[in-house]
């Protein structure tokens, strides 16, 4: 499975890129547990977005975010089962 590429734009004050990842993550995966079991995704964005960081924590409103394809490398680590 893999979280398709988005581009978006902030339309929200006070947001942060981990939590437009996350949106989209949710968005995509619709699941909790398996957005909080992903690893390297913030990294990635940061990667796709190498001048982001000049903004700090909150981004400004009507910057353009590129959110990247991201492969999920272990999906069968994300399943619960009932002794976890």
């Amino acid at each position: 499975m893999k979280i398709p590429e988005k581009h978006v734009v902030v339309e929200l004050e006070d947001m942060s890129l981990d939590l437009i990842c996350f949106h989209h993550a949710m968005a995509v995966l619709g699941d909790r547990a398996q957005v909080g079991a992903l690893k390297g995704y913030l990294e990635a964005t940061l990667r796709a977005n190498p001048d982001i960081a000049k903004y700090g924590v909150l981004l400004p409103r009507g910057l353009k975010v590129i959110l990247p394809e991201f492969a999920l490398h272990n999906p069968q680590s994300m399943v619960k089962r009932l002794w976890d």
